[in-house]
């Protein structure tokens, strides 16, 4: 058995972060316009094509100051993912606090999901592109919809088991996936003409899964 030293760090690296408020504030806001700068690279040269080169150039970033920040084109997809989070996330806290949704609440949830889509389409497009090239940000993604199936189960008793039963989770994940699908073609895909038609069957699709997962619930018990 072999016995190594401890490593000797240096100062360098064992000193806290001194940085002023002034500071701080500086790098937030550079951070925010190599976010700012991204979108509108990656809306307009797609996000296959587009490099860090050019964000750099919109931005008005150096390379250095850049990789500060992001460790690449993919971490920046993923910090753009991020910034969507606190938009979407009151939408799916509503969502799983309907204990028996109507077919009428249910439309009127899809029918603003939808606008919400509509109002950021540059950026589903983006992580569209994106998640189908990264793998980590496929990911996730799909964590994202994993945490509102866990709040499903955390705040709907007849969901409940979506906790810890795969084959519950594995539906639910399809569902809101569904969801995902439809609201970036009534949105991007600019099906305005037959809107209302599209917002009626996400509606019954959404509230067909909460009632037969319901009562599977009921059995589950």
């Amino acid at each position: 058995m072999s016995i190594t030293k401890p490593i000797q760090r240096g100062a360098a690296e064992v000193r806290p972060n001194r940085a002023n408020p002034r500071q701080k504030a500086q790098r937030a806001e550079t951070r925010e316009r190599l976010i700012e700068g991204a979108v509108r690279v990656f809306a307009e040269r797609g996000y296959a094509q587009a490099s860090v080169e050019d964000v750099l150039m919109v931005s008005g970033v150096s390379r250095a100051s850049f990789y500060s920040h992001f460790a690449g084109k993919p971490a920046l997809a993923a910090a753009i993912a991020d910034a969507l989070v606190p938009i979407w996330q009151p939408l799916y806290d509503e969502l799983v606090r309907y204990v028996a949704p109507s077919l009428a609440q249910l439309e009127d949830w899809c029918r603003r999901s939808v606008a919400l889509y509509r109002t950021h389409q540059d950026i589903c497009i983006i992580l569209t592109q994106a998640s189908a090239i990264d793998l980590d940000l496929y990911w996730k993604l799909t964590a994202y919809r994993e945490r509102v199936t866990t709040q499903m189960a955390d705040h709907i008793p007849a969901l409940a088991h979506l906790r810890d039963d795969a084959a519950a989770r594995l539906r639910a994940g399809l569902a809101l996936m569904q969801l995902d699908q439809a609201c970036y073609y009534l949105a991007v895909r600019r099906w305005q003409a037959v809107e209302d038609a599209g917002i009626e069957a996400m509606a019954m699709q959404l509230h067909h899964f909460l009632e037969t997962e319901a009562q599977r619930g009921t059995r589950h018990d």
